[in-house]
């Protein structure tokens, strides 16, 4: 049950992960911790190593519709390996559970800010002219849809840097910060946003990996099972999101975010107290 428990999680994450770009381990982590019973460390550095091929796979889908912005992905690639390693050494003195709270805790403030932009409808951000690219302005309201040429490079170092602080810091693969910064800061398309945020965590996860794989964060054997489903998983899911609509992804997406954010800061918590 263990062995077949941890490919349903790794198949149900990846699918999810290839959906909405987040890399999977924002959802993996939680389902180990209250499905698996791991300790704090290992749910926190074991999705990390899956991270890798699993955005890699939903990445290539979506690239192959045009839907990864390599300019944008290559700075924020620079920025993130140098803050991925910085984030995952971290771990070794800061507590383990509060890190687990604050990852609920940004869990449920995307979740919040997807739901938001879904009721709104969202800004034009499906332009069929890449939007960072042009850096034109929104006739309707009167405000730049996109940065200008010039902030694209600096926007993309920042998000990618944060990002990989995130990553190493949380065993995370770094989506929940990349996607509200490619949607906010550089006003991409929502289905770019993911693809590109994919193809970025393929790089920033391996410095984490690397380094949680030296504290002993990483149990291998469970890494094995969850890619088995991983990969499969995170194909379906970048081909679902794109045959479907924005709103519905923006939904669907704080939905889904909000009831782990919940779950997830309410077993961490139990498990303190207890």
């Amino acid at each position: 049950m263990y062995v077949v428990l941890a490919i349903l999680i790794g198949f149900a994450a990846s699918v999810l992960s290839g959906m909405f770009g987040i890399g999977g381990s924002a959802l993996t982590t939680p389902a180990i911790r209250l499905l698996l019973d791991a300790s704090p460390a290992i749910a926190l550095g074991t999705p990390l190593p899956v991270t890798i091929p699993t955005a890699a796979a939903g990445a290539i889908t979506y690239a192959r519709r045009g839907l990864v912005d390599r300019r944008v992905a290559l700075w924020s690639m620079a920025a993130g390996l140098p803050g991925a390693a910085l984030g995952a050494l971290l771990t070794r003195w800061l507590n383990l559970h509060y890190l687990m709270l604050a990852t609920g805790a940004v869990i449920l403030y995307l979740a919040f800010e997807t739901a938001r932009r879904g009721i709104r409808g969202g800004p034009p951000l499906d332009e069929k002219v890449d939007s960072v690219e042009a850096g034109e302005r929104d006739d309707a309201g009167g405000r730049p849809s996109a940065p200008g040429p010039g902030h694209v490079v600096p926007l993309s170092l920042a998000t990618g840097l944060a990002a990989g602080l995130f990553s190493g810091l949380l065993g995370v693969g770094g989506g929940l910060v990349l996607i509200p910064g490619f949607l906010y800061l550089l006003k991409m398309p929502l289905k770019k946003v993911f693809g590109t945020s994919l193809a970025v965590i393929v790089v920033i996860a391996i410095p984490g990996t690397v380094v949680h794989s030296l504290l002993h964060h990483v149990k291998w054997t469970l890494a094995f099972y969850l890619t088995i489903g991983a990969i499969p998983g995170a194909i379906l899911g970048a081909r679902i999101t794109i045959r479907t609509g924005e709103r519905a992804l923006y939904l669907m997406f704080a939905s889904l975010l909000a009831v782990f954010g919940v779950l997830f800061i309410v077993n961490e918590i139990i498990s303190m107290v207890g």
